[in-house]
């Protein structure tokens, strides 16, 4: 079972070392992140965001303790009480196990329990069927509003939105 805690500057290096493809890296970070990323550049990222009350850097647990995701959570609408996702990412070892499901229906428990949200947002590229099958699993579904685009070395990547609504 996978458990969430709040993200700790030692998680940095980690991470930074899932992202060493860089194919890999731009489906998950799109271009908001440089390639390659060190743990360092990471966390001075990170500190940019570190006085902001509506942004939450979140790590993921697997049984034993292991960093094995993580992701952020940013106020998207305070008049609607909405929460957006970003930078989701699970370890290349875990992929297609079911954690990153895990994961992200632990995340959504946070945010509706603990944070108060009556929505949750994401944008997840449509060319990465297992992570948008995922989402969808874990209780997503794509909005009606429009796709953003990326060209990236040459390959067109089509982000869509998703949402999941707090539980009636």
């Amino acid at each position: 079972m996978i458990r969430l805690r709040p993200f700790k500057r030692q998680d940095s290096e980690i991470i930074a070392g899932w992202l060493t493809d860089k194919k890999g890296f731009m489906k998950w970070c799109a271009g908001m992140y440089r390639f390659p990323m060190t743990p360092q550049q990471l966390n001075e990222r990170y500190e940019e965001f570190c006085n902001d009350d509506n942004a939450w850097f979140m790590t993921a647990l697997d049984d034993s303790g292991k960093v094995c995701g993580h992701f952020i959570f940013r106020k998207a609408d305070c008049a609607s009480n909405s929460i957006h996702m970003g930078f989701i990412i699970i370890s290349p070892q875990m992929r297609g196990k079911g954690y990153g499901k895990q994961m992200l229906s632990q995340a959504l428990k946070y945010a509706f329990e603990i944070f108060g949200a009556d929505t949750v947002t994401l944008g997840v590229f449509a060319n990465n069927e297992s992570a948008l099958g995922c989402y969808k699993a874990a209780g997503f579904i794509p909005t009606d509003t429009e796709k953003e685009c990326f060209e990236f070395e040459g390959e067109k990547w089509d982000c869509i939105n998703m949402k999941a609504n707090k539980p009636v």
